[in-house]
Formats: structure tokens, C-alpha cells, sequence
């Protein structure tokens, strides 16, 4: 089905992330979050798990884009 939809900056940034990492559309991303996410059972706790890690809330998602950002900080120092 087609459906046009805003997404936060944040939110696109992590779809286009995922896409990006998992070599996928940024439609099929979005689809995976939202099936991970209804999986995930919002609202258990202070943490959740994300393929067998625990994830605190509140935190910004490690995306391949932080990664590149801090090994180009670590090759300067």
C-alpha cells in the first residue's frame, strides 16, 4: 500500500540509516522498525531489548553514520 508520510528529521535520519546498513528501501526500514517495534512491547520498563541487547531509553541510536563520525575523531587524536 502507498502512503505518503512526515517523519521527524530524527526518525528519517534512523530509517535512512537502517536502509543504508541493512542495504534495503528506506519503505522496507521503516516497515522492519515498525514490526520491531510493536514486537518490542512499548512501555515495559526503564530498558528494552534490541537483538539481544539491552537499550536504554532516551538514548540516540548508534547509526553508521555516528560510527564513521567517531573513528574520524579517533584517527585526529
Amino acid at each position: 500500500m502507498r502512503l505518503t508520510v512526515d517523519l521527524e528529521p530524527d526518525l528519517y535520519a534512523l530509517a535512512v540509516s537502517l536502509a543504508d546498513a541493512e542495504d534495503c528501501s528506506i519503505s522496507a526500514a521503516v516497515n522492519r522498525l515498525l514490526r520491531r517495534a510493536l514486537a518490542g512491547g512499548a512501555g515495559r520498563g526503564a530498558s528494552r531489548r534490541r537483538n539481544d541487547f539491552v537499550v536504554s531509553r532516551g538514548r540516540e541510536p548508534v547509526t553508521a553514520e555516528t560510527v564513521v563520525d567517531t573513528e574520524a575523531r579517533d584517527d585526529v587524536t
